[in-house]
């Protein structure tokens, strides 16, 4: 009975261990374990039982040891591999955010430009290149610089120039502007003199402030000391003495604005 234990045990032990120590065939322990089991079969061979059932006894002790071994190399592996699906889709989730947050800035700069866009044709409209043209290059250049920054991937960049374009263009008023310039006109057909012009409401609608078309002229009349003396056809200037926005020649066929003093 005992030497059929012996065997049996033998038997087993030849095949389970090279499926669980396969990874550990260099281990000390597999070594001892292995040089046990020759032993306990040299005992056995030899008939001495007790021996081998002694020494099979401590091969299983071996086996023992790297089973425990492998189980806690197994939880370990268990342990890391959980830690990188977790580490793998926390990285998914942060990459998914810096994607939705660029596509987001991405949105909200192509909006600010199209906005800057319309601002842009509508000032051309309003023949703000003309008549603003300062104001009108300023925006230009800033909607300019917001697409250089949109191709260069500067999102907020490219929003904060779409929105300082939009504010630049906002400046150029639609309507037309006041004349800066006057022909004078025959006296027997207008009364045209620096008084009666600075009344007329597309000039300074107040006659007082006629000293400012004298002034700005003087130098270009015949008798400078004398500001009655202005001929038909002289072409007079008329400063801007509010901020108020003046271009181009007075015409007649032209309904201006009143001038006003904000």
């Amino acid at each position: 009975m005992m030497k059929k234990f012996i065997c049996s045990l033998l038997v087993i032990c030849c095949m389970v261990l090279p499926v669980i120590c396969e990874s550990w065939a260099d281990s000390s322990a597999l070594r001892e374990a292995e040089d046990y089991d020759r032993l306990a079969q040299k005992a056995f061979d030899e008939g001495n039982y007790a021996l081998a059932l002694e020494l099979s006894q401590h091969a299983e002790v071996k086996r023992s040891e790297i089973e425990v071994t492998i189980n806690e190399k197994l939880v370990e592996a268990e342990i890391d591999a959980e830690k990188q699906e977790e580490a793998r889709k926390i990285a998914e989730a942060n990459a998914l955010a810096r994607r939705e947050a660029e596509a987001k800035k991405l949105a909200e700069a192509e909006s600010a430009i199209a906005l800057a866009e319309n601002q842009l044709v509508w000032a051309k409209n309003a023949k703000g290149d003309i008549y603003y043209p300062m104001t009108y290059t300023a925006g230009e250049q800033a909607l300019q610089n917001a697409k250089i920054a949109l191709s260069s991937r500067e999102y907020d960049s490219a929003k904060l120039y779409a929105q300082e374009a939009v504010n630049v263009l906002s400046e150029i008023s639609d309507t037309t502007p006041l004349p800066r310039y006057y022909v004078v006109r025959p006296w027997d057909e207008t009364k045209d003199c620096y008084w009666n012009i600075a009344g007329r409401s597309y000039v300074y609608n107040n006659p007082a402030l006629w000293e400012n078309l004298y002034n700005a002229n003087k130098a270009n009349m015949e008798d400078p000391a004398n500001p009655d003396l202005i001929h038909p056809g002289m072409k007079i200037e008329i400063p801007s003495i509010a901020g108020e926005v003046r271009s181009g020649t007075y015409d007649s066929s032209i309904k201006y604005d009143v001038f006003k003093i904000k």
